[in-house]
């Protein structure tokens, strides 16, 4: 009986280490996010012809993004865009590596949960007011509807709110 319970519990203690959420951000959470990216096809397909227009010698478009309330741009994240067979297709999410991103946003934990859930206000302003946005506004502006699905999308990825 002993040696029962002990094998349930190594298989309870397994699973839950299988299935550990990442932190809100992390750049586990990064990787997770480019997967769901490519599964959306307001990104994939919404942003392709954005995703063509690469920019200094790079090829692929990057968008970085961290939480002001657990440190400054040395905890953000991005993800590469390429376009490939007519799609924007994230190909790398993990930690921030590209010094010049095409756009970096960074808000509190607070003001991501609420633009996660759509709370966004009148459309692009309601967005920019919650969130210091760096990168063409211009550019931002002509891809709302994708930009919509990005930030839905934030809350779509399994995660825990503790500081990464």
């Amino acid at each position: 009986m002993k040696k029962i319970i002990t094998a349930a519990a190594g298989v309870l203690l397994f699973s839950s280490l299988s299935f550990a959420q990442p932190p809100f951000m992390s750049p586990e959470y990064a990787k997770e996010f480019c997967e769901l990216w490519n599964k959306t096809k307001t990104l994939t397909e919404g942003l392709a012809d954005w995703s063509k227009s690469t920019k200094g010698g790079k090829d692929y478009r990057s968008i970085q993004f961290y939480r002001t309330d657990c440190g400054g741009p040395e905890k953000a994240v991005e993800v590469h865009i390429k376009h490939q067979n007519g799609k924007a297709i994230c190909v790398y999410g993990g930690k921030a590596v590209d010094k010049n991103p095409d756009f970096r946003m960074y808000t509190s934990t607070k003001k991501w949960k609420e633009l996660a859930k759509g709370d966004f206000g009148f459309m692009g302003m309601g967005i920019m007011k919650k969130l210091k946005f760096e990168g063409s506004k211009v550019e931002a502006m002509k891809n709302m509807g994708p930009f919509k699905a990005f930030l839905l999308n934030l809350g779509k990825v399994p995660h825990t709110d503790e500081c990464p």
